[in-house]
């Protein structure tokens, strides 16, 4: 391939991303980007994302930069349609140019977008990595309505196909007579991504109990709940503390992260709480902490725990959604979501049983979570679709 003005070879896939932040999801597409043997290239806004792909040898094709969050407020929801649609004519004359074998959509939008951009005529295969939960029955109307478009839909998680495919309608129906029925729904495949087991190596923990905190300070992830929690063990483990490793990623997040800094001020908690902010190094970031606490109700999947794992660390999730699929008795414990009291208690039992859990986790993270498992079952998956 050559530059974004002219391509020699029309890539193997065209990756298409809404965004421009360098979160989980956009993290988990480098990775199967680069699973592929073929050329291949992104569409995305310029920003973080573009630059650890052309860091990865990933030709970017810059796309405008549009808010288009589906967690987003609901006023901006008014306007999504016509930044998917704005979105989409841009991906209607990048595929026209680059001729790619296959486009690979990864999250809601940029679904949303790419089947507008496909809508007509001769289209190259279409697939869809869902990243995430339906936040709506509206979005999850229009969602469902552009996967029948795709060839083959990938989630990351079993939480996250149940949520698209509750009654499993993505299994194609029984042929009629003999005769093979047309497919209404494409397939539904789940590849929980995995970690780079050689990055994420166990050390030893540090002597006095910390729990890590690690993702971006968007309220979702109720952070809020993480520091009432760690408020609450520290009756039982005095010397407690929670390190908050994450940025917010917009204004909601801002005010957030001033809320918490309030909240650490607080008497039970004065003196605890680290908020250290953007975290580059995160192998180090775990490899100096007891457990993860992880507190997030409706975590799609959860890359942060699975990295946790990797590490040897034990985590403390809810119990829901992809937490579910992530850990068991064995690396950690789980707890009614949202529920502070419950939460307190199993952070104390996972410190108090770490020297245990933290092997127990890294054997879990090898036996179900390496990288170049899941690299390859999502490369032959995409690889089997773009002949």
């Amino acid at each position: 391939m050559v530059g974004s003005a002219g391509v020699s070879t029309p890539p193997q896939a065209l990756f298409v991303s809404y965004t421009s932040l360098l979160g989980g999801a956009e993290r988990i597409l480098l990775d199967h980007a680069t699973a592929l043997r073929g050329p291949v290239a992104l569409a995305c806004p310029n920003g973080s994302l573009a630059e650890r792909a052309r860091a990865a040898g990933i030709e970017v094709v810059p796309l405008a930069p549009r808010p288009v969050e589906l967690r987003a407020r609901v006023s901006d929801r008014v306007t999504m349609p016509l930044r998917i649609a704005g979105q989409g004519r841009e991906l209607r004359q990048i595929v026209a140019r680059l001729r790619p074998t296959c486009v690979v959509a990864s999250g809601m939008p940029a679904l949303l977008s790419t089947a507008a951009a496909l809508a007509r005529g001769p289209r190259p295969r279409f697939v869809f990595q869902h990243n995430d939960l339906l936040p709506s029955p509206l979005v999850g109307r229009a969602v469902r309505a552009a996967v029948r478009r795709t060839d083959l839909v990938v989630a990351l998680s079993q939480a996250i196909a149940d949520d698209l495919d509750p009654r499993r309608r993505s299994a194609p129906p029984p042929g009629d007579g003999g005769r093979p029925a047309r497919r209404t729904h494409p397939p539904l495949e789940v590849i929980r991504p995995g970690v780079d087991l050689d990055r994420f190596a166990p050390a030893l923990p540090p002597a006095a109990p910390i729990a890590l905190l690690l993702g971006a300070v968007v309220g979702w992830k109720r952070p809020d709940l993480a520091l009432d929690t760690v408020a609450l063990a520290a009756h039982e483990l005095p010397d407690l503390r929670l390190r908050v490793a994450g940025a917010p990623i917009d204004a909601a997040g801002a005010e957030l992260l001033a809320a918490l800094v309030r909240r650490a001020a607080e008497p039970d908690l004065a003196g605890r709480v680290d908020l250290l902010g953007p975290v580059d190094d995160v192998p180090a970031a775990l490899a100096d902490a007891t457990c993860l606490l992880h507190c997030a109700v409706r975590e799609p999947y959860g890359m942060a725990l699975v990295e946790a794992l990797a590490s040897g660390r034990p985590v403390v999730a809810p119990a829901s959604a992809g937490p579910l699929e992530i850990v068991d008795s064995s690396c950690g414990a789980l707890f009614a979501p949202g529920d502070a009291r419950a939460a307190a208690t199993a952070l104390v039992d996972v410190v108090r049983r770490a020297d245990q859990l933290g092997p127990a986790a890294r054997t879990r993270a090898e036996a179900h979570f390496d990288a170049t498992v899941s690299r390859a079952r999502f490369a032959a998956l995409v690889e089997d679709v773009a002949r």
